[in-house]
């Protein structure tokens, strides 16, 4: 990953970081730190594969932390609960 990816994926982190816990402790049922597709839909039915896939920046098969702080900072993924 380029440097400038990790400063704006840091970024994100730091802005998005009170939504962010959400997504992931709501998203995360396996406990694994990830959240992979089937989680993701299950908490948004209408998320799609290839919206998952470009919010999936390291292409892992799993958003960690920083990815859904990219996704919720892009306005890919909202970034709390309402």
């Amino acid at each position: 990953m380029k440097p400038n990816t990790l400063t704006l994926i840091a970024a994100a982190a730091a802005i998005a970081a009170p939504g962010m816990l959400w997504a992931l402790s709501e998203a995360d049922t396996d406990g694994d730190g990830l959240v992979d597709v089937a989680e993701l839909q299950a908490v948004f039915p209408d998320l799609t594969e290839t919206q998952f896939e470009k919010m999936d920046l390291n292409a892992d098969g799993g958003l960690d932390a920083d990815e859904i702080a990219a996704a919720q900072l892009a306005g890919q993924l909202p970034s709390n609960e309402s």
